[in-house]
């Protein structure tokens, strides 16, 4: 077992902050130590309802039968299964529960949970804003709602694509059936088959049960293909095929099966770009660009921000339960910059803004513009031969490819490389000074363009974290 070892001891809260999906840290005794707001907002539990409570406080285990958490501190083996939890109300929602160990400065293994909502929840109203660049948007998205016809949606990295494919799904036909996310960013050459299609009871080594794929489970509903641009090139013919027939078969089963669902993809690549340089199959582009949506980003809906703002602070309150709200001051400096992180990075400066604020005013001042991000991000490529100086095996930068990056991720990428050459090329290291696993590291390296660093011998590497 290989586990994320934080630098210091307030790191499992820096962790937990750097979840996007819900996630709970949770102890050897199976009580909740820490979750994260995405976990309260997609359950509706407030953070005082699971602190401390057992760690099934949400699960559905029943009849006493041992859950993954326990399995997971009796083996210490990181998993991936389907499961289903209840929300505050009561109500089921199937999830893909991720677990993975984590160690504390003292050594003290805790378990990492990541949970992943498959068929979503959708509230309408959460496209907020006023601007004719939205109005425009939601006019489209109840156009093609009506239809079944495959749905592209294209736009930076946090603009809200799966939000619109909430609200299309939501406006459908379909709207009482599954909504089902399929998460292209961790579907590999192993597990994408068995993740969409399931397999069946000794398939495979380690094919110990029974399991049923996210095509199955999304029948009669909405199949949300996310970041569609990151599924394995190997892998888009089995997935075309499924598309233009309408059946699949299960790994280790002799019959196909039929399936009924409306597929909804979502980009921030330039897939016509990704077509024309082999990276992307073209059959498979034209069957899901049947409708192709561009998503606009913040910067071009200024008009919003105020509303946005006054509704992603809706529930950050002071300690004495006061609202917060922007100064006007605050609103301007807003006005002023150009948001490459888009929606998630406006909540974030706010949540920051909040923290930084004694009083239920957000001053100007509070507001923390990232313009060392902004300067990296239009900083220029370092020469191959920085690169090659430290025999990471990379003669030269895929260039082109990082300029289909958003600015945030074409800045992560350069962070990245400068952390290869500071570390020399040891991707433990910089794994644990990005606060991330080497398997996370590992995947941005192969995302970003740059996974042909190879291993250097005696680097102190090891072997893959969870």
């Amino acid at each position: 077992m290989t586990a994320h070892r934080p630098p210091d001891s307030n790191t499992l809260t820096t962790l937990l902050a750097a979840q996007r999906r819900p996630f709970s840290i949770i102890t050897q005794n199976q009580r909740i130590k820490l979750i994260n707001a995405a976990l309260c907002e997609a359950l509706g539990y407030a953070e005082t309802d699971l602190i401390g409570a057992s760690c099934c406080r949400f699960a559905t285990t029943v009849n006493g039968s041992e859950c993954r958490h326990q399995r997971f501190f009796r083996d210490l083996e990181p998993y991936v299964e389907t499961d289903t939890v209840l929300d505050a109300s009561g109500q089921p929602h199937l999830v893909r529960a991720q677990g993975f160990p984590v160690l504390d400065a003292h050594g003290t293994v805790y378990l990492g949970e990541m949970l992943q909502l498959l068929r979503g929840r959708c509230d309408v109203g959460n496209m907020v804003g006023d601007s004719p660049e939205l109005r425009e948007l939601i006019t489209q998205l109840t156009q093609a709602a009506v239809t079944d016809a495959a749905v592209l949606l294209y736009g930076e990295t946090g603009v809200g694509k799966e939000l619109a494919a909430q609200f299309l799904h939501q406006q459908s036909s379909r709207a009482g059936a599954p909504f089902v996310v399929v998460d292209c960013t961790v579907l590999n050459e192993e597990l994408f088959e068995s993740e969409l299609f399931g397999h069946v009871k000794g398939a495979f080594t380690g094919a110990v049960n029974h399991r049923v794929g996210l095509f199955e489970l999304a029948h009669t509903g909405t199949l949300f293909f996310d970041e569609i641009g990151e599924l394995p090139l190997s892998q888009q013919p089995k997935l075309l095929r499924a598309l233009e027939t309408g059946t699949y078969r299960p790994v280790g089963a002799t019959a196909t099966r039929q399936v009924n669902v409306r597929v909804i993809s979502a980009t921030h690549r330039d897939l016509t770009a990704m077509v024309r340089h082999g990276h992307f199959r073209q059959d498979l582009f034209y069957r899901l660009a049947v409708l192709p949506l561009r998503i606009p980003p913040l910067r071009e809906r200024r008009d919003d921000l105020a509303a946005l703002s006054d509704y992603l602070l809706r529930d950050t309150t002071t300690a004495d339960g006061q609202p917060y709200y922007l100064h006007p001051a605050a609103l301007d400096k807003l006005h002023s910059y150009s948001f490459p992180g888009n929606v998630r990075e406006l909540r974030n400066l706010l949540h920051l803004g909040a923290a930084l604020s004694s009083s239920g005013v957000i001053e100007a001042d509070a507001i923390h513009l990232p313009t060392l991000m902004a300067q990296v991000a239009r900083a220029p490529l370092p020469p191959p031969a920085a690169v090659s100086a430290y025999d990471l095996g990379c003669s030269e930068l895929d260039t082109a490819f990082l300029r289909h990056l958003s600015p945030v991720e074409a800045a992560e990428a350069r962070q990245i490389l400068a952390l290869l050459q500071r570390h020399h090329g040891n991707r433990r290291e910089v794994a644990v000074s990005m606060t991330m696993s080497e398997r996370t590291l590992y995947r941005k390296l192969r995302r970003y363009g740059l996974n042909r660093a190879r291993s250097l011998e005696g680097s102190g590497n090891g072997d893959d974290a969870s």
